[in-house]
This record gives structure tokens, sequence and C-alpha cells, in this order.
């Protein structure tokens, strides 16, 4: 697979987290365990889930949809965006060191997160650079 697709798929992956946490915040409280505390207004949370894995995630996608047409000229871009995803991997495995085993969700979350960053990584530094269209000859 060429590193193109593969950037494009990390971005088509990261848009839909984000939408999901935008549009449907409880589907997504519900899914990584949140709750909202008895003291805290529940519009509070889904606010800040429709912030954080919502608007957030929808720009990382943007951003790496954007640079999947041409990786190598987007490495800056792509090292930035895998290094995220590495970042909250690293918090993940952190956690599951300090608090123990986070359950299979906790579990399928760090492989996505590892394996999304470590392809932009990957696409950032071996990427093709598109075809740049050549002078007809004779010109």
């Amino acid at each position: 697979m060429n590193t193109r697709m593969i950037v494009a798929i990390v971005g088509v992956i990261t848009v839909l987290l984000g939408l999901g946490g935008l549009l449907k915040p409880e589907w997504v409280m519900n899914l990584v365990g949140y709750a909202v505390a008895s003291s805290a207004p529940a519009t509070l949370v889904r606010g800040e889930v429709r912030a954080v894995y919502g608007g957030m995630l929808i720009v990382a996608g943007a951003f790496t949809l954007l640079a999947a047409p041409d990786p190598r000229a987007n490495h800056g871009k792509l090292l930035l965006l895998g290094l995220l995803w590495i970042g909250t991997g690293a918090g993940r495995l952190f956690g599951i060191v300090v608090d123990g085993g986070p359950g299979v969700i906790g579990w399928l979350s760090l492989i996505v997160e590892f394996g999304g960053g470590g392809a932009l990584l990957y696409a950032s530094q071996i990427g093709e650079r598109a075809a740049i269209p050549s002078a007809p000859a004779g010109s």
C-alpha cells in the first residue's frame, strides 16, 4: 500500500472519530467509560467531549487528509500529527502501567493510537512525492 493511501486512511478514521465525538458525545462517553460527576453539569461534560474528541480530531483529520496527496512535501504536518497520536498512546500506556489494564476498548484504542501515529510517521519519512508534470519535449 502506498503512503498516500496510508495517510488518507488514517485521515478518514480520524475525521470519523471526530464526527462521533462532535455529533454523538454520549456514544463516545459510553465507549470510553466517561460519566457525568454529580457536581458537574452534563452540558459541561458533553461540551468537553465535543471539543476534544470532536473538534480537535476533525481538524487533525482534515490536515491529515490535506497532506495525503503529497506525504513527503507535507513531512512537517505528518510528523506533528503522527507524534500527537503517539503521544496519546504513550499517555494511555502510562495509565495502563499506573492504573492497570484498561479493558478491551482501552487496548484497541492503544493499538489505533500507536498504529495511526506510526503510519503517519512512516509516511512522513518514506512517502513518495507527487508527480510533477514535466514540460513537453521540444518546448
